[in-house]
C-alpha cells in the first residue's frame, strides 16, 4: 500500500495536500490521506507503478519519475489485507508492503473520487505535526520523517539513480565543453 505526499510552499510554510476520507465502510473513516493504494498483484504491479497509477486515479495529477522519492518502505504480517495489522506470521493471511513517497505539487488536482474522498486541500505541516491524530495512521506514524525528507528533497533528489546518472552525462558533456572551445579559438587565431 502506498501513499503519496505531493508539497509546495506557500508564505514560506509547507504545505501537503491531503484528503479525508468519507467512506464509512472503508478502513481509517475520516482521517486524512494522500493519493495512494494498493498494488494490483494479478498485474504484477509494483509499489512504484501503483504510487504513479494512484495519483493519476484519485488527483488526475501526473508524476515525473525523475522527481518521484521513495522516503519509507515497511514490510510486515498482517491479518487483514488493508491494513498493517501486525502478527506473527503464522496468524498471518496477509503480507503487506507500506510505502510513503515525495514529490512536488505541480499541478491542481481533481476531485475523482467523490464517493470515497472528500476535496482535496493544502494543510500546513506545522499544524499536522500538531494534530498527527487526524491522519491515517502511516501517516501519523511518519509525518516527522515526512517532514524532514521535504526540507532535504532537493538534495535527496539528486542522488537518485536516474538523476545521478543524468548528472553525470551532464558533468561529462561540461568536461567536453572546454576542449571545444579552446579548439575553437586556437583555429581563430591562426
Amino acid at each position: 500500500m502506498t501513499q503519496l505526499i505531493l508539497f509546495t510552499e506557500i508564505e514560506n510554510e509547507t504545505c501537503i495536500l491531503l484528503a479525508q476520507r468519507i467512506n464509512p465502510s472503508k478502513n481509517f473513516y475520516l482521517k486524512l490521506n494522500g493519493p495512494g493504494g494498493k498494488a494490483i498483484h494479478e498485474k504484477n504491479e509494483n509499489i512504484d507503478v501503483c504510487v504513479i497509477r494512484e495519483c493519476f486515479e484519485e488527483a488526475e495529477i501526473v508524476l515525473r519519475n525523475e522527481k518521484l522519492l521513495k522516503i519509507f518502505e515497511e514490510t510486515c504480517y498482517s491479518t487483514e489485507e488493508w491494513k498493517a495489522e501486525s502478527c506473527l506470521q503464522k496468524e498471518a493471511s496477509h503480507i503487506v508492503t507500506l510505502a510513503i513517497y515525495i514529490h512536488p505539487l505541480e499541478e491542481p488536482p481533481k476531485h475523482t473520487e467523490p464517493h470515497n474522498l472528500g476535496p482535496w486541500n493544502l494543510y500546513k505541516i506545522e499544524e499536522l505535526l500538531k494534530h498527527r491524530n487526524e491522519l491515517i495512521p502511516i501517516l501519523e506514524k511518519n509525518i516527522e520523517l515526512i517532514d524532514i525528507k521535504i526540507k532535504t528533497y532537493e538534495q535527496d533528489i539528486l542522488e537518485l539513480p536516474i538523476n545521478a546518472q543524468k548528472l553525470e552525462e551532464i558533468k561529462i558533456k561540461m568536461g567536453k565543453q572546454p576542449q571545444r572551445t579552446e579548439k575553437l579559438l586556437t583555429f581563430l587565431t591562426i
